[in-house]
């Protein structure tokens, strides 16, 4: 039986024989960094980059604490910890693994996103419930997730899942 995955925004996706499985990173926002950090996937130059990175951030926070107003500090360390709580929130709440047998897949569409903007992700289009749902999986930010979404692609495509152009598209 040939299994094989790819790391997503939280966690991995498991392409399987006869299925997808996508399970969640149980970590947060700061396992998925060590993750990146550590993942021998990724080459030793861009690991430093991603942690000289994570410096210069951090440096750039202590920086701006002692400059800025402390109004608008405390503002500021007020909706970090806010969206922190959120975060934490979503992911004691968020749902299980999630099994997607090859059979209900219409289609895997890949979309690259836009550079600094969007992250790379794959909208798959399967029938459940009697009718088409999609699932938008988003992979890791182009800043520590070298790889996966081409990996992601590749394994897609291996099994037949991707959609193919049509020729109106390549038209277009």
């Amino acid at each position: 039986m040939s299994v094989d995955d790819f790391r997503t925004h939280d966690g991995r996706c498991v392409v399987a024989e006869d299925r997808l499985r996508i399970q969640p990173g149980r970590r947060g926002l700061f396992g998925t960094l060590q993750q990146a950090l550590t993942d021998d996937e990724i080459p030793p130059i861009r690991r430093a980059g991603v942690a000289l990175f994570l410096v210069a951030a951090a440096v750039g926070a202590v920086l701006a604490v002692r400059t800025l107003p402390v109004w608008f500090s405390g503002a500021i360390a007020g909706l970090l910890l806010a969206w922190l709580a959120w975060k934490a929130i979503q992911s004691r709440d968020g749902e299980g693994e999630v099994v997607i047998p090859f059979a209900d897949i219409e289609g895997i569409e890949p979309e690259y996103g836009l550079p600094l903007l969007t992250r790379p992700r794959f909208v798959i289009r399967y029938r459940s419930e009697g009718g088409v749902k999609r699932r938008y999986l988003l992979t890791p930010s182009r800043l520590y997730g070298f790889g996966a979404y081409e990996r992601g692609k590749d394994l897609f495509e291996e099994r037949g899942l991707l959609e193919q152009p049509t020729p109106d598209d390549e038209a277009a």
